[in-house]
C-alpha cells in the first residue's frame, strides 16, 4: 500500500510505523493513516481550502458509526487518536473496520473506502 510513514505521535515518545496510509480522498483534500497496533488513527487535511478533512470509523458487521475524527486546518499537524484515549478509541481485537476518508463538502461524493481487520 506505498511507503510506510514513520510519524511521531503527540504526546508519546514512540514512532508509529503505519500499516495502511496514506489513504486519500479522490481528490487529496484528506490523507488517513491506521497503524493497528495500538489502534492509531491519523487524518490530516492536506489542502489549503478552508475545508475541513474527517475520518469516519464504521463497525463493518453492524454499520454503525464507532467515532469520527476531524482535522480543520492545513498547517502541518495533523489530527490522532489511539487506543490509550479509551473507550471507542480502543477498537476490538480481530474486528473489522470500514474506515471512510471524505472532505467538504460532506456529500461524500469523493470520498474513500478501505475495510482492515484489527488482528494486531
Amino acid at each position: 500500500m506505498g511507503a510506510v510513514a514513520v510519524a511521531m505521535v503527540p504526546g508519546s515518545a514512540q514512532a508509529v510505523n503505519w500499516d495502511h496510509g496514506p489513504l486519500y480522498d479522490r481528490g487529496k483534500h484528506a490523507a488517513a493513516y491506521i497503524e493497528e497496533g495500538g489502534d492509531y488513527l491519523r487524518v490530516c487535511d492536506t489542502k489549503s481550502d478552508g475545508k475541513k478533512a474527517w475520518v469516519n470509523v464504521f463497525d463493518y458487521d453492524s454499520g454503525d458509526l464507532v467515532y469520527s475524527l476531524t482535522d480543520k486546518t492545513n498547517d502541518g499537524r495533523c489530527s490522532y487518536r489511539d487506543a490509550s484515549d479509551g473507550g471507542k478509541y480502543n477498537l476490538a481485537e480481530h474486528s473489522k473496520y470500514d474506515v471512510i476518508v471524505s472532505h467538504e463538502p460532506s456529500d461524500n461524493s469523493g470520498s474513500y473506502h478501505f475495510n482492515f481487520l484489527d488482528d494486531h
